[in-house]
């Protein structure tokens, strides 16, 4: 049995974008603060993973409560994922941590889903 298919959900990837709204006033574009943004097409669709949950805790907050999931998402070697990347996964979204190379074998991120209720 092959790693490969052991990699039975799929999911979308969004990359982080970045951009800068020229100078405006005076004001170099390099010294603009950023807009981050992600596309409204994936970039890289029907990308093989597996997906495991590793915890879910409730925070009591003002004025509502707040849900966070976090799952630990094995990926193939040469899988496109970034820090801070949009995942979604049956629909709902997540933000990719900082990936972790496996030994060259295989790629793990933690990924993290916050709700406010």
């Amino acid at each position: 049995m092959s790693y490969e298919s052991l990699l039975t959900d799929t999911c979308s990837i969004f990359h982080l974008n970045s951009r800068s709204s020229g100078g405006k006033w005076g004001i170099p574009s390099d010294d603009r603060q950023q807009d981050h943004y992600y596309a409204d097409n994936p970039d890289v669709e029907e990308q093989s993973c597996y997906f495991v949950e590793k915890n879910q805790s409730i925070t009591q907050g003002e004025p509502n409560n707040e849900i966070i999931q976090t799952y630990r998402v094995h990926f193939p070697i040469d899988a496109d994922i970034q820090i801070n990347d949009k995942v979604v996964w049956e629909g709902i979204t997540l933000k990719a941590q900082k990936p972790r190379n496996i030994k060259d074998h295989h790629i793990e991120v933690n990924l993290v889903r916050r709700v406010n209720l």
